[in-house]
């Protein structure tokens, strides 16, 4: 019971403070209903929660260190060894340094700070690669075998460089692709309202799909995929997005009195371009209630998803400076071994770690260097979902035209015009908020208009 109320006071804190820093829509705050008594206590059991997850993160704190830019972290990096080589490097969020490559500090554990540079970077994973390049800087590789893979349900924790757990949160999905691509596609609409029965029902099977060509049809219920059974919509769900399109699974159904195995040949999601998407402005409305998200945060092709909060800062100096300064850390489980790098917050309930194993993958090839040109593809692939798939969207989901890159932009024009329409997106963002924000305290009474 006790280890409940924790998790409990954890979570309400964790929600309480990511609504508050939110500068737009502020969710109800689950606090306000307390007695002062008890949001006292509750705070302190966080602390103590904390204190408790502390050892986890022991040793990884000795290899993160703190990215700066004019005295204020802009992220976490994590200290690493490239494959076949002893010399460190930092790996952090390439996007959230971009813009000030050349200025950036690394300050350690120790408090030593020292210039570093962006000396190749990893587009499809947003990460920059730092080295230092003054001799004997004191830098302590994180060891990536000593590595774990989370299952839905386990705990997670985010180290800071004093030794402290700047984050704690569970894995909710497994790791998986966050490409259109790479997201096999059945092709049925599921009942989520059905509940306390064996299976999910199909309220309706799409025509053409994976699904009506293995032979399903409305009102089947899915009992089982690959052997594996299935008690409820969202744990089919998430069991699909662990699968890879082209793959093959046996999917076990029941009709009627009779059960009945298909096998299906799963599609793509990105070939079904008639598949309802969420409006943008929709989206990022929803991605931006009670938290801050990352300026880059989808179509990694290889993520954990987490409820873990990590910050950006609510109020910088400049709209520009908006930096997530959590992404970048190394992430562990509570027994300190390492699940991976935080890489950006999604949305208040989303929070993505690129795994160790990926992490090492990337190590061990090349990185691209930063100087190169920009190809459409690298813009394309920097831009949200919903944003690079703007052609699926009716005109009126699409405020601003996909970027055209003139043959002869250099670079730094390339970057530049990438940042200002981000900017710009979320400036329109921000002022419709704000109507939102106006028109609720009407509805609420708040200027005197009592209904």
């Amino acid at each position: 019971m006790k280890h409940s109320l924790l998790t409990i006071a954890t979570g309400l804190l964790a929600i309480g403070s990511q609504a508050s820093a939110q500068s737009s829509l502020r969710l109800p705050d689950p606090l306000d209903n307390l007695r002062p008594a008890e949001k006292v206590k509750l705070r302190e059991q966080a602390v103590h929660f904390f204190l408790a997850a502390k050892p986890a993160v022991a040793t990884a704190a000795k290899s993160t260190v703190s990215i700066d830019y004019r005295r204020q972290r802009i992220a976490y990096g994590t200290v690493v060894s490239r494959a076949g080589t002893t010399e460190p490097v930092i790996l952090t969020k390439w996007s959230e340094v971009a813009k000030v490559r050349n200025q950036i500090v690394v300050t350690t554990p120790e408090g030593k700070q020292y210039p570093a540079q962006v000396s190749g970077i990893y587009p499809d994973h947003d990460l920059a690669l730092l080295t230092i390049e003054e001799r004997g800087a004191a830098l302590t590789p994180l060891d990536l075998s000593a590595s774990a893979i989370p299952e839905p349900g386990h705990f997670v924790t985010l180290a800071r460089p004093d030794g402290n757990v700047e984050g704690f949160g569970v894995v909710s999905v497994a790791a998986r692709s966050l490409r259109e691509d790479d997201k096999a596609y059945l092709g049925v609409l599921m009942d989520f309202t059905a509940t306390g029965n064996k299976g999910v029902p199909l309220k309706r099977v799409m025509p053409d799909s994976a699904a009506a060509r293995a032979g399903l049809r409305d009102g089947d219920v899915i009992i089982a995929i690959d052997q594996e059974n299935i008690t409820g919509a969202m744990e089919m769900r998430n069991m699909l997005q662990r699968l890879a399109p082209g793959s093959d699974v046996t999917v076990r159904y029941r009709r009627g009195h009779f059960e009945k195995d298909a096998t299906v040949n799963l599609g793509s999601r990105a070939d079904n371009t008639d598949i309802r998407r969420v409006p943008r402005e929709r989206m990022e409305q929803m991605e931006r209630m009670g938290t801050v998200p990352s300026r880059i945060r989808s179509n990694f092709p290889n993520v954990i998803q987490t409820d873990m909060p990590i910050q950006g800062d609510p109020t910088p100096r400049d709209p520009r400076d908006n930096f997530s300064n959590d992404c970048g850390g190394p992430v562990t489980n509570l027994d300190g071994n390492i699940v991976g790098i935080a890489i950006a917050r999604g949305s208040r309930i989303k929070t993505f770690i690129i795994p160790t194993s990926t992490v090492q993958e990337v190590l061990a090839s090349s990185p691209q260097p930063v100087s190169r040109r920009l190809t459409r593809q690298d813009i394309r692939r920097a831009l949200p979902s919903h944003q690079r798939h703007a052609s699926h969207s009716s005109p009126a989901d699409t405020d601003v035209p996909p970027p055209a890159i003139p043959a002869e932009e250099n670079e730094i024009g390339e970057v530049r015009r990438l940042l200002e329409e981000i900017e710009h997106h979320n400036d329109v963002n921000s002022r419709k908020l704000r109507r939102i924000k106006e028109a609720l305290r009407k509805f609420n009474g708040q200027d005197g208009d009592q209904r």
